[in-house]
């Protein structure tokens, strides 16, 4: 199902809007939000199921790993993306640099995106506990730059994300 730009605004400020609920409902906590990047208008499909439940089975073995104690950590499946949620009471920068392990352990990891939000609302960046600033999937310069400049045509665009998911293991 394609979706549309408005529908995509309107989840991210729903996102938002939740991660401030749980903040509200968990003091003290710090919520991890998990997405995929999907460029294009098809936001879920089989195959960004299957990427969405390998990163989530990736922070499940990390909360095992670490003896976390989750207040909640569920997922929610949505066209415009699925989405997950962690809450737990531990130091932001740990459960960040955690996180971007993950999202550097293997190349379809590229597609997903972990973010991490600290009891005081700010997000934590990777390059604030000493990780670089992700690179464009396409070319691998620094991602937000080819992204918002749009310098990659969407076929090339297209056909990394296919390279990326096909690496994905069954």
């Amino acid at each position: 199902m394609e979706i549309t730009l408005e529908q995509l605004l309107a989840a991210r400020d729903a996102r938002a809007a939740y991660i401030q609920t749980l903040q509200k409902r968990f003091p003290g906590a710090c919520v991890a939000v998990f997405t995929l990047v999907t460029p294009g208008a098809v936001k879920r499909s089989p195959e960004t199921i299957r990427l969405f439940d390998a990163g989530v089975r990736a922070i499940g073995r990390v909360i095992a790993k670490n003896e976390l104690l989750p207040r909640v950590f569920e997922a929610h499946e949505k066209d415009t993306g699925d989405e997950a949620y962690l809450v737990v009471k531990t130091d932001p920068g740990f459960l960040k640099m955690e996180l971007c392990k993950l999202e550097e352990s293997a190349p379809y990891a590229r597609l997903w995106d972990m973010d991490v939000v600290k009891p005081s609302g700010e997000s934590i960046s990777r390059e604030e506990i000493g990780f670089a600033e992700r690179g464009c999937f396409v070319c691998g310069k620094a991602g937000r730059g080819c992204y918002s400049r749009r310098l990659h045509a969407p076929q090339e665009v297209q056909t990394a994300y296919h390279r990326l998911l096909e690496s994905l293991p069954e």
